[in-house]
């Protein structure tokens, strides 16, 4: 999702957690998290509970959830039009599913009419989404591609993957997905446009 369908600017993220007492350089991975950023994701922890580990690492009496949200929402940069109408083109003929490494701060957000200008949620331009905190599954884990497969009755052979980190991509082709490697925030439509019809 980031730095594919929104712009990620981790420097923000950084940044705000920063400024909240948190040093991202123990929890922030290239392309992953670690700690308790990386319970949040995998959903072994709740919101509560990551609000009081962000309070006991930022020796704080307490850290709200629109806090701990407003971090978060560093990593969430602008959503292009151009993306959510090739995703719209796409989604009249094709199976669109969004997997994604993410937690419930973020997609609380991307769930709601904030997310793009148009005032729609993110599950507008899927047939479904596929969290990592909801499936207990991290990319590139194989498993969570599996599942995505067994869940949506899909062949591994049909299905193309789109992801900024090459791990994920080679974790999908380890399952027999096509994958494509896209640079963090790259415009990918026109690798896909001959597949709009």
């Amino acid at each position: 999702m980031g730095g594919v369908i929104f712009r990620q600017t981790t420097k923000e993220a950084v940044r705000r957690f920063a400024e909240a007492g948190i040093d991202t350089e123990k929890y922030m991975g290239e392309h992953g998290q670690k700690g308790f950023f990386l319970d949040i994701e995998t959903g072994r922890i709740d919101t509560d509970e990551f609000c009081r580990r962000m309070a006991e690492e930022s020796h704080r009496e307490s850290v709200t959830y629109e806090e701990a949200e407003y971090c978060w929402l560093g990593f969430v940069g602008e959503v292009r039009r151009e993306y959510l109408d090739c995703l719209t083109r796409l989604k009249e003929s094709y199976h669109l599913c969004l997997l994604t490494n993410t937690n419930p701060f973020i997609m609380n957000y991307m769930r709601s009419s904030r997310f793009c200008a148009e005032g729609k949620p993110i599950s507008d331009y899927f047939h479904k989404l596929y969290c990592s905190y909801e499936m207990q599954l991290y990319k590139p884990h194989p498993d969570f591609f599996r599942h995505v497969l067994e869940a949506e009755g899909m062949n591994a052979d049909e299905c193309l993957f789109i992801d900024d980190s090459i791990k994920n991509v080679r974790g999908a082709e380890a399952v027999g997905i096509h994958g494509l490697h896209v640079q963090q925030n790259e415009d990918w439509t026109p690798l896909v446009s001959c597949l709009v019809v």
